[in-house]
């Protein structure tokens, strides 16, 4: 690994996405463990070259991950409403488009 790990895409991809830190909590990382002196801002911009910010944030496809949480009954009960009123929705588009 380079001296200023930070700059590494693997290092990056380590700490931002599969431990989920933050900006900040890696710049303290970084002092503790390596003393390098960074901000969150240098840290942002390395993960924004890196195109890292994709998998962070309301975007992010939790499915395929063992971050997913559990979903208790109520929230599966209201999934399948939703689903069941969406399905009903299409169907009463595709009856008023044969008329």
């Amino acid at each position: 690994m380079q001296s200023e790990p930070y700059k590494d895409k693997a290092f990056l991809y380590e700490m931002y996405v599969k431990r989920r830190m933050n900006l900040t909590d890696i710049c303290k990382h970084l002092q503790k463990t390596y003393s390098i002196e960074v901000t969150p801002q240098a840290i942002y911009n390395w993960v924004k070259k890196y195109d890292l910010l994709k998998f962070r944030g309301k975007g992010r496809n939790l499915s395929a991950t063992s971050m997913r949480r559990p979903q208790s009954e109520a929230q599966k009960a209201a999934g399948q409403r939703k689903r069941e009123m969406q399905k009903r929705m299409r169907q009463r588009k595709k009856e008023t488009r044969g008329k």
